[in-house]
C-alpha cells in the first residue's frame, strides 16, 4: 500500500505536524488529510505528499 506524508499547519506551533498515511488509494489519503484539517479549529492547512510529489494542498 502507498505511504503518503501529511503536513498539518497548526496555529499553535511554529513547525507543521507530520503524519504518515498508509492507504489503498490517493483519494483515501486526501479524505483523511481533509478530515484532519477539519478536526481542530487550530489546524490551518495541509500538504499531502507521495514521496516528494505534492498530491494535494488545502487551507481554511
Amino acid at each position: 500500500m502507498p505511504v503518503f506524508t501529511c503536513l498539518i499547519t497548526d496555529s499553535r506551533y511554529s513547525v507543521p505536524t507530520l503524519s504518515l498515511l498508509i492507504t489503498a488509494a490517493e483519494a483515501q489519503a486526501q479524505a483523511l488529510a481533509r478530515d484532519e484539517l477539519q478536526a481542530s479549529p487550530f489546524h490551518r492547512a495541509y500538504e499531502l505528499l507521495a514521496g516528494d510529489r505534492l498530491v494535494a494542498a488545502e487551507a481554511k
